[in-house]
């Protein structure tokens, strides 16, 4: 039955919900973040993906645009009823199965980060997959929301029979023998902690440009947003998607407006032209995409209108 606006304004009075002193939208609180974010599974072709979140954090308006104002920022935000106060980040991490392989992307934050964060191995258990079934682990970046859990609360690395794979470029920018002495005093801990968890690796495999990891996995150069930052390609059966770290980091904050520089990216001219590039490879040839800070499960399509780009949340088609 068709609710016209004014049956349903006559609904609320009726039903008292106007006694609420902001919007209904307005009113959601997600602060508490009650929902359960545990873990998905799809396909691509006949390589199997599960989506296991390690939980999530928030960050000030601020990190979403170095060039906007704060009043800016708030008036973008509510537009799309998002809060106005911050900025909610998830982190979903992909397992991807091949053949009797098990590549998952990033390990999350372990116990040392923000938020509420670390929840990988319970969740990794809810979905029914073994820590010990785990044969490689590719590294998008270094930033400490994707390698923070390489260590587990006794300093020791996890999935340690893994192969562990990062860009070459990456690797070296990170732990490069001075760098602490050559980055701001606010940048310090970034590094601190990048090179504390990729040198807990006992052996680590660098790459340059693009590689082939397993059957119809390809890692390529997406940096930008790290000196290094790289994606995966899956394909399979004619079907693809990218895994694509953190080139876009929101959904109503990178695709409604591609010009936002988040104050995380650490070449913004490069991040922005990757940027560009992935949105057009995304639209042109219609490729699904995962995104680490989107919305849990994080996957979807994107599509282009004239000046922005959406985001289509594709789970039900899975």
């Amino acid at each position: 039955m068709f609710l016209s606006r004014r049956k349903l304004l006559n609904y609320i009075n009726c039903t008292g919900i106007a006694a609420i002193s902001t919007p209904i939208f307005g009113a959601m609180n997600t602060n508490g973040n009650t929902h359960h974010l545990d873990y998905f599974k799809f396909s691509i072709g006949n390589i199997k993906i599960t989506v296991v979140s390690d939980g999530g954090f928030q960050l000030p308006i601020s990190s979403i645009d170095i060039n906007s104002t704060e009043e800016s920022l708030k008036e973008h935000l509510r537009k799309y009823h998002m809060p106005d106060d911050h900025i909610y980040m998830n982190t979903n991490l992909a397992v991807i199965e091949v053949g009797e392989n098990k590549l998952i992307i990033d390990v999350g934050s372990g116990s040392r980060f923000i938020g509420s964060t670390g929840k990988l191995f319970d969740n990794l258990s809810k979905a029914n997959i073994d820590p010990d079934s785990i044969t490689h682990v590719f590294l998008t970046h270094a930033h400490p929301d994707h390698i923070l859990g390489i260590r587990d609360d006794f300093d020791e690395t996890i999935f340690p029979d893994a192969k562990f794979m990062i860009s070459e470029k990456e690797y070296n920018w990170w732990t490069k023998k001075d760098r602490v002495n050559e980055v701001e005093e606010t940048f310090i801990q970034m590094v601190l902690w990048a090179q504390n968890s990729l040198k807990a690796i006992p052996e680590i495999s660098l790459f340059t440009n693009e590689k082939s990891i397993l059957p119809g996995i390809t890692a390529f150069d997406t940096s930008g947003h790290s000196p290094g930052h790289s994606s995966i390609l899956v394909e399979s059966e004619g079907s693809k998607l990218i895994i694509g770290g953190d080139v876009f980091r929101n959904t109503y904050t990178s695709l409604k407006n591609p010009d936002f520089i988040p104050d995380t990216d650490m070449d913004p001219v490069k991040a922005k032209k990757t940027r560009n590039e992935i949105l057009d490879l995304l639209t042109k040839e219609k490729i699904a995409y995962l995104g680490y800070h989107f919305p849990f499960p994080g996957v979807g399509h994107i599509i282009a209108h004239e000046k922005s780009y959406e985001f289509i949340p594709a789970s039900i088609r899975w």
